[in-house]
């Protein structure tokens, strides 16, 4: 199902089409440069997007190398025509560390950094958001597969596109970083105010659910 919520009157409506394909859960959505998009574990070679006329979502096309079937994945505009897709887990629960740019003016999607150099390791259930001080996006927290179960991350990095279509990590805060949250994952990330992030809530697996609230300022 499909929900509308009027920020003037404070009211939701649920709309009549039906997301595209059937049920989903799991998947993320990003409004870059005014276009809201989808993405699920079906998106293979479409995304949706939302049709604010018809009140609708709907399918577009896609080409290029697209991210695998994926949920618990992230997603965040690195600019006003790109769309970063980061990590996530299939469904048999395999986690993956790749990332993919789709560019909205031609709705082509790209691997990014898929060389050899230091990244985020594979997770699912991260936070990220628009870099505040460049043309990229931040990912942070996330729950990694341990031996005993989910691990819980708290480090921060930036992946930083380039004018040749390419990205590059780097790792902004590791998990030592004094007065940082603690480790966890489903965790929201918003921007706030001039270079700041906003990150509230997230879960440490089967421990504690937070309710706390954290500014991380990102300087050039």
């Amino acid at each position: 199902d499909v929900w509308s919520l009027s920020l003037a009157k404070q009211t939701w409506r649920r709309l009549a089409a039906p997301m595209p394909g059937g049920p989903a859960s799991r998947h993320v959505v990003c409004n870059v440069g005014g276009t809201v998009i989808l993405h699920t574990f079906r998106c293979l070679d479409s995304v949706l997007v939302w049709d604010a006329a018809s009140e609708t979502l709907k399918e577009q096309p896609t080409s290029g190398t697209p991210p695998s079937s994926r949920g618990l994945h992230v997603a965040a505009a690195a600019d006003g025509h790109t769309l970063v897709v980061f990590g996530g887990a299939a469904k048999d629960g395999q986690m993956v560390n790749d990332a993919f740019a789709l560019d909205t003016r031609s709705w082509e999607w790209r691997p990014l950094a898929a060389g050899a150099g230091e990244r985020p390791s594979p997770r699912a259930g991260a936070c990220a958001a628009p870099l505040p001080c460049g043309r990229g996006i931040v990912v942070c927290c996330g729950a990694e597969a341990g031996g005993e179960g989910l691990v819980p991350r708290a480090d921060v990095w930036a992946l930083t596109l380039d004018d040749s279509g390419g990205g590059e990590w780097s790792l902004l805060l590791g998990e030592d970083a004094p007065n940082a949250p603690g480790p966890r994952n489903a965790a929201t990330l918003s921007p706030v105010g001039s270079g700041g992030l906003l990150l509230h809530g997230g879960w440490r697996p089967f421990v504690s659910t937070y309710g706390d609230t954290h500014v991380l300022k990102v300087e050039a």
